[in-house]
């Protein structure tokens, strides 16, 4: 029997659709060597392995099929802006796309009805077909922030417990997606679950709010305006725990993959019998 979470990782995929990726290659689209750099690229600037980060088969899983550069399911679906729904740049602010390109309107909501609506419908399918009382939405970070991060050049925390609240559980509006109390007490347990582990570590802090405080999909399905909300959060993971970094490439550090996958299930069970 699965405990009543579903874990979400919407931007753990490096796929990208072939019509996407020749509008991002042009006329490189027909290069093998082009298409595998553009996706390789993409999924540096994804979050990578956090598939396996948020592995949790006792639990209902659900990884997004593309990569977020195709549509980021992370997004409320007519968000516009560089770190909107559908990007033109990556967090460094490259283009994604060839100079002078546009995307019509009607290609536009395309690329959302085939992709963003379908995920979100899969999503509502398993909140409606199944006793979930918890979403957890699984990313990673990178270890400082980016050129369009919220806190650009600046270290960032181990881990991120985002729930709408600031640093000491105070809501940020009427209705986080975790309340005041039960925020503090996810952020007390995933400190009991992942401290040894980024003890010595180059990120060791466990933080709320910091350096977001608000995760859009929780956001979304914990809306008391819902038929059904369910209590969520987001977490993230900064990417130097659990990445090597060698010549200027990351590697997967497997050890590490591995135990953090581990303390995370151990955190989720724990967290979902509190809400029980």
């Amino acid at each position: 029997m699965r405990i009543p979470a579903l874990v979400i990782t919407p931007h753990s995929s490096a796929q990208v659709p072939a019509e996407v990726l020749a509008q991002m290659l042009g006329e490189r689209f027909y290069e093998a060597p082009e298409r595998q750099a553009r996706l390789e690229w993409l999924f540096r600037e994804g979050d990578p392995y956090t598939e396996v980060l948020f592995h949790a088969p006792e639990a209902h899983t659900l990884q997004a099929p593309y990569s977020r550069f195709v549509v980021d399911l992370n997004r409320q679906r007519d968000e516009g802006g560089n770190n909107g729904v559908i990007k033109l740049t990556d967090f460094e602010e490259r283009p994604l796309y060839p100079a002078g390109f546009t995307l019509s309107e009607p290609e536009r909501e395309e690329r959302l009805r085939r992709y963003w609506d379908s995920f979100h419908a899969e999503i509502e399918r398993v909140l409606g077909t199944h006793e979930v009382r918890l979403l957890v939405n699984g990313h990673s970070m990178q270890p400082t922030g980016p050129a369009i991060g919220p806190d650009a050049g600046k270290p960032r925390p181990g881990i991120c417990l985002m729930a709408g609240t600031d640093a000491e559980g105070r809501p940020l509006s009427a209705s986080p997606s975790l309340p005041q109390k039960l925020a503090l007490e996810v952020l007390g347990l995933a400190r009991k679950h992942f401290s040894a582990l980024l003890r010595g570590q180059p990120a060791e802090a466990i933080a709320l709010g910091e350096p977001w405080a608000s995760d859009p999909l929780s956001q979304r399905y914990s809306d008391p305006a819902r038929a059904k909300p369910v209590w969520g959060f987001g977490l993230e993971f900064n990417r130097a725990l659990y990445l090597r970094y060698e010549d200027g490439q990351e590697y997967p550090n497997d050890p590490m993959i591995r135990a953090l996958n581990g303390a995370f299930r151990e955190f989720l069970a724990e967290v979902t019998e509190r809400l029980a």
